[in-house]
């Protein structure tokens, strides 16, 4: 901050103040060398021009340029407080602690010249000092930005509108642009008010302002260097948005309200105001640049890490952030309402999430539904959330579109310049209910009133030219004309049928993402050369448990690193993964992998990224040459924002391994949104497809409800037409193999993947070197230890850990040993296929038993129990049963003794059959 010593100079202290300047003037000793500082400040941001020691001006005088430089601060820290930012509401008068008489200045002559340090140029009078405070700080822009802690970023600002008090002189052809834009954004609500009455569309009148906006901070960035803008936003005024900024054609649009794409035999896809869009558009300047609008569900700010991500990987990809610009935009109670949109403000300062500042922009109609500002905000604005990181806020009236357009220049380069976020408040108003179909007159009948009677933004721009003779009537008139012509030639020509919808035409670089290919059944199940050569895996293992010269590492990880170099012949879970992700990065495959504590891994079984022991230095085990690079990230405390920002990254870059670890598995919880409304549901909804890694450790080992279950039945009860993969392995080989599959195939799909915990360290949790040359990855696991498959009438089925329970009990019995233990390692796709392979070698089986460790209405079970009788070669006359934990709210035990007593429970019914709670459930 550039004078947090003298934020304090109100009129309130000023007398103080004096009385100490005074005794410094006498003797600077005979005060603490905290006022002197103070002090020599003060005098050093003067000594250019003048020293005040030496001034021949009188005492009073000097008293009175110290009034002028407090009252000067007090406007550029509050005037925002004061500005005339509301259309519909009179300018606020300013407050008497800002006044002159406030400041010690109540008599003061209004041509009386001052000299202020840091303002304007050259001698002023104080009535031009007051004015030019008032035009900067107190019009139609507010600007709030003495709260970033950067000095260079303040003055620049401080600067850049104090020297033109906050108004410049825009060129002719960019208020002609401005009007063009403010037609067209008016015009295309008027034509879809009128000819699609009551359908929704969630207008931006009101803010129609925000076309030019948008359009005015593309061609500043264009100007600049800026090759893409990656956009988010909510459905108010995205129709607009697409057509008018992105200049999706009106035709494409209006085909959309006549419906004509209908297909009642295909659920996918989603309303117009939640579509995306790309396109390469050409500025009022005359660049080019490319527009991405993300889509977005009716979770209003879900979209933003979303935005976040795949503008990274974007600008990995194409040159950095100067190259590749994020905007947000934001409805006003959803800004300060949503905890992800800190999340996301968050994750804008960290190395390995910024993407070099974003511009926000928050719509703001002072509505949030139904709700009033009072309801919804404790804070003086709603952009106040934005302090967190320092950002500077432009409150703006939205019925000023010169003022608008010159923050968007303002911010474009703001956000070129520090790299930094920046915040635009367009304030205005919601002109409908929040949809075209609600009276919002129910509970804000006065508000409505007032903007009954207010003449739209269009209408004041245009007098406001007329008035300056800026252009004439007949000029002004023949956009909104030109506006309507081009509607109602795109509706005759949809109408008349000759115009029909084509596959959406995006920039080169945008094919690789909208280049989309739904994968039938076959090529889901179809086999993938997963396997690597010996000498590879040989290679990757010793790259990977070798260490630079002079780094010391911890001595247990040193052990490690000792016994994965020797026992390649064994491979845990842990190094299994290393080398899934060795062997792809040798053959040139990007990996990115983040979650809490991911460098380590939560139950330190990864050692991905080590820390020398003597100077704390960190070492990625991938640092090889020749290798694509393998980013192992510790991420911030944050579910939904960090796995919404590696699911963008995703989507952007579909080469790259992305993956997302929680902590624990139920920890997914916190992202739950993210995971329907975009991991579960794009590729349906909007053709987006991912190839999206989640790990969420998951198994009963007597930790209670919150540490047991990744909750495995929500993703299976989301899984549908084939759009993610839900798997629990048994094997470590079988997680490489399923790791590398994810980027060996030719389509992508997400992964959910539920990991071990206590199995990590488990003796019999081993995968052989062979299991990584000579194989690949497998739905379903039968049982080679079955002496005499052909005679067994009881199968045991299950998922995951269990497993090794079962096994264990069966190898301690002699008489279970010819009962087979079937896993499925895949559950979704349901592997029928590999299942009806499997059930051929048992003819006689009568029983089909389901084991898991979740409570009935948890787990798999309610998923496999109608999906097993299906398979064709089991015995019809074979009863499916459930053996498990009784249904329950909770998916755990609290207490570790109890988990003990119902784990051996599980484990006796799945060998006997003697169920303690209930019957069998026969098919």
């Amino acid at each position: 901050m550039l004078d947090r010593s003298s934020s304090f100079a109100s009129g309130t202290n000023t007398k103080f103040l004096e009385s100490l300047y005074e005794e410094y003037m006498r003797d600077s000793n005979n005060l603490d060398s905290s006022w002197q500082c103070f002090f020599q400040g003060y005098e050093m941001a003067l000594g250019s021009r003048h020293s005040l020691k030496d001034a021949p001006w009188s005492g009073e005088d000097r008293r009175e340029s110290a009034h002028v430089e407090a009252m000067i601060n007090a406007f550029r820290r509050l005037g925002y407080l004061s500005a005339n930012l509301d259309p519909i509401a009179d300018p606020p008068e300013i407050p008497t602690n800002m006044s002159p008489q406030a400041h010690g200045l109540k008599d003061i002559d209004p041509e009386r010249k001052f000299l202020p340090s840091n303002f304007g140029q050259g001698e002023m009078s104080f009535a031009t000092i007051w004015k030019k405070l008032l035009a900067t700080y107190c019009g139609t822009i507010g600007p709030d930005y003495r709260d970033i802690n950067n000095v260079e970023a303040i003055t620049w600002l401080q600067e850049r509108m104090e020297a033109c008090d906050n108004s410049p002189q825009l060129e002719t052809h960019v208020k002609k642009h401005i009007l063009v834009k403010l037609s067209q954004a008016e015009g295309f609500e008027k034509f879809l008010h009128t000819r699609y009455l009551g359908q929704k569309r969630f207008s931006i009148e009101g803010l129609e302002v925000l076309v030019p906006l948008l359009d005015i901070i593309a061609a500043e960035a264009a100007r600049s260097g800026v090759e893409e803008v990656c956009m988010g936003m909510a459905h108010r005024g995205r129709l607009n948005v697409l057509a008018n900024v992105m200049q999706k054609p009106y035709r494409k649009m209006l085909l959309e309200f006549e419906g004509t794409e209908f297909n009642p035999f295909d659920i996918d896809g989603d309303v117009k105001y939640h579509l995306g869009y790309a396109n390469e558009i050409e500025t009022v300047f005359g660049d080019r640049i490319r527009m991405f609008l993300s889509p977005n569900p009716s979770h209003l700010e879900a979209v933003n890490p979303l935005v976040e991500g795949f503008c990274y990987a974007r600008q990995e990809r194409f040159g950095g952030a100067g190259k590749i610009m994020p905007i947000l935009l934001h409805g006003d109670a959803a800004f300060i309402g949503q905890g992800i949109v800190s999340e996301v403000l968050n994750l804008s300062q960290l190395r390995n999430y910024g993407t070099g500042g974003t511009i926000h922009i928050i719509t703001n109609n002072k509505i949030g539904f139904t709700s009033s500002p009072e309801e919804s905000c404790s804070c003086s604005f709603n952009s106040d959330i934005s302090k967190m990181v320092r950002a500077p806020v432009l409150h703006v009236n939205a019925d000023d579109p010169e003022a608008v357009v010159w923050v968007g220049k303002l911010a474009t380069a703001y956000r070129k310049r520090f790299s930094s976020d920046i915040v635009i408040d367009l304030i205005g108003y919601r002109r409908h209910g929040h949809n075209e179909t609600d009276e919002p007159a129910f509970t804000q009948p006065l508000l409505y009133k007032k903007i009954a009677r207010h003449p739209g933004v269009l209408s004041l721009y245009v007098d406001q030219l007329h008035a300056a003779k800026t252009l004439s009537v007949e000029e002004t008139s023949s956009y909104a004309k030109s506006v309507r012509t081009r509607l109602d030639e795109a509706q005759k020509a949809i109408r008349a049928k000759g115009y029909h919808s084509h596959p959406m035409q995006v920039p080169e670089k945008f094919q690789e993402i909208f280049a989309y290919r739904k994968p039938s059944r076959q090529d889901i199940i179809a086999s993938v050369r997963t396997a690597v050569s010996d000498e590879s895996l040989a290679e990757v293992a010793g790259k990977l448990t070798q260490l630079p010269d002079n780094f010391v590492a911890h001595p247990k990880i040193n052990r490690l690193l000792q016994n994965r170099r020797k026992q390649i012949d064994k491979i845990d879970w842990g190094f299994a993964e290393l080398l899934a992700f060795g062997t792809l990065a040798k053959e040139g495959v990007r990996v990115r992998l983040s979650g809490q504590d991911c460098k380590r891994g939560t139950f330190s079984s990864r050692h991905g990224v080590l820390v020398d022991y003597e100077t704390g230095q960190e070492h990625s085990i991938f640092a090889k040459e020749g290798w694509a690079p393998v980013d192992i990230i510790n991420s911030p405390l944050t579910e939904q924002g960090c796995l919404g920002f590696e699911f963008g990254y995703s989507t952007a870059c579909n080469s790259t391994l992305v993956l997302w670890e929680a902590q624990f598995g139920d920890f997914a919880n916190g992202a739950q949104i993210i995971i329907d409304q975009f991991i579960v549901a794009s590729e349906a909804k909007w053709q987006q497809t991912s190839s999206l890694v989640l790990l969420l450790p998951h198994g009963y080992e007597g930790m209670g409800p919150e540490h047991s279950s990744a909750r495995p039945e929500r993703f299976l009860q989301a899984c549908g037409n084939l759009n993610i993969q839900v798997c629990n392995f048994t094997t470590p080989a079988q997680y490489f193999h399923a790791l590398r599959r994810q980027m060996l195939r030719s389509f992508r799909k997400p992964l959910i993947v539920m990991t071990p915990k206590s199995l990590l360290r488990h003796p019999e949790l081993i995968s052989s070197r062979s299991d990584f040359i000579d194989s690949q990855f497998e739905e379903v696991l039968d049982d080679a230890k079955v002496s005499d498959p052909a005679s067994a009438e009881r199968i045991l089925m299950c998922t995951g850990k269990i497993y090794f329970d079962l096994e264990a009990r069966r190898r301690a019995s002699s008489e279970l040993a010819n009962m087979p233990i079937v896993r499925i390692e895949q559950l979704y796709p349901f592997p029928y296929e590999k299942l009806d392979q499997v059930f051929r070698r048992y003819p006689r089986v009568k029983e089909v038993v389901w084991v898991q460790e979740e409570p009935a209405n948890m787990g798999a079970w309610t998923f496999v129990n109608f999906r097993i009788p299906r398979i064709a070669s089991l015995n019809k006359e074979a009863s499916v049963i459930y053996v498990g934990r009784k249904g329950s709210g909770s998916t755990a035990e609290g207490s570790a003794k109890a988990h003990q007593v119902e784990q051996k429970r599980i484990i006796d019914e799945a060998f006997s059959l003697v169920c303690a709670w209930e019957p069998k459930v026969v098919r």
